[in-house]
């Protein structure tokens, strides 16, 4: 956890206003946060919904996988992708197949064990959903394939119109996935721990795991085509996932102009776990005092804190902008950027 501005101060804090920010120690900031959780699950959506908004969100992803790409041999990254190259693989070294959706839950298992260990236990019964109501979806859609007589439709079907189309439809599945704040594993659990841990972005390593996968496909199949075909999809995907959690960037610069300034700290410390900034404002019509808060958030974030500040204060003004470039604490260091150009 890197400790920022929102819970850093000397002695009683810094006077914001008529607001105090107490210095918080890592064992006042995990009390508080808990805290925080258990009085702010309204601010989630509500639990039977947000499930079920989710279970189509898996189905319609894995019928990207299932009828896209699995039968063109087009691997797009991630856990997914390993698991279709070891759909084809195992079916000449085993003499059967194994089931994409079962090979990507096996892999997926330690890589959610590694992410829980270094990231905590936030939203953990949401990820173990999704990873395996997707990868069941997959085979149980895998499986309709020759029930029903579809091998020459799927496996017919030109790898261009299977690229785009199965971007379309995984990035529609994750993009209401993680509107409600769901996850399936994979490269995005790799990329916030490796992002943790080193001083690349989150997003950087989900590229570079995405394009070893796409490298490992071509070196199986032995056709660039198809490795062409998965970044068709990725690209897809990425867009369409930015389209539903509303903008074009990785990043967002959230201003926050409230009142109730020592909520909406509590909500971004201890609801999303991230950090920001206070300011002094005041407002032009009736000269109060207002908390100017500035924090940055990732797309999968957003909709969360925003929900997150209404539960605090649904008088708050927010102000959402792209973030081309996040230089400085937490984020790419700002020398290593001077140095690169």
């Amino acid at each position: 956890m890197r400790w920022n501005h929102l819970n850093r101060g000397g002695g009683s804090g810094p006077r914001i206003g008529r607001l105090r920010l107490p210095a918080l120690t890592p064992e006042e900031f995990e009390a508080r946060r808990r805290a925080f959780l258990e009085k702010s699950r309204s601010a989630f959506p509500r639990a039977f919904r947000a499930y079920a908004v989710m279970a189509i969100g898996c189905l319609i992803m894995a019928a990207g996988y299932a009828y896209f790409m699995v039968p063109q041999k087009i691997a797009p990254g991630g856990v997914y992708g390993i698991a279709t190259v070891i759909y084809y693989a195992s079916e000449g070294l085993i003499g059967r197949s194994i089931p994409v959706g079962a090979a990507a839950l096996v892999l997926n298992v330690p890589l959610f064990l590694w992410g829980l260990y270094s990231l905590g236990g936030r939203f953990v019964s949401r990820t173990i959903f999704g990873m395996v109501l997707a990868s069941v979806f997959i085979d149980v859609l895998g499986w309709t394939i020759p029930r029903f007589g579809w091998q020459s439709a799927v496996t017919g079907l030109d790898p261009m119109l299977a690229s785009l189309f199965g971007g379309l439809a995984i990035g529609v599945g994750l993009g209401l996935i993680f509107r409600h704040m769901g996850s399936t594993g994979g490269t995005d659990v790799v990329g916030q721990v490796l992002g943790h841990k080193t001083n690349i972005s989150v997003g950087a390593w989900m590229m570079i795991t995405d394009a070893s996968v796409v490298a490992l496909a071509a070196w199986f199949f032995h056709d660039l085509n198809l490795s062409l075909f998965a970044v068709v999809t990725i690209f897809v995907t990425g867009k369409v996932i930015d389209q539903m959690l509303a903008g074009r960037s990785y990043s967002r610069a959230v201003t926050i102009i409230t009142e109730k300034g020592e909520e909406i700290r509590e909500a971004i410390l201890f609801g999303l776990d991230k950090t920001g900034t206070f300011m002094e404002g005041q407002g032009l019509y009736r000269g109060r005092r207002k908390s100017v808060i500035l924090c940055v958030v990732n797309r999968k974030h957003l909709i969360h804190l925003e929900r997150l500040v209404a539960a605090a204060d649904p008088e708050a003004f927010l102000l959402v902008s792209d973030a081309h470039e996040v230089l400085g604490e937490g984020f790419k260091p700002l020398r290593e950027r001077l140095q690169a150009s």
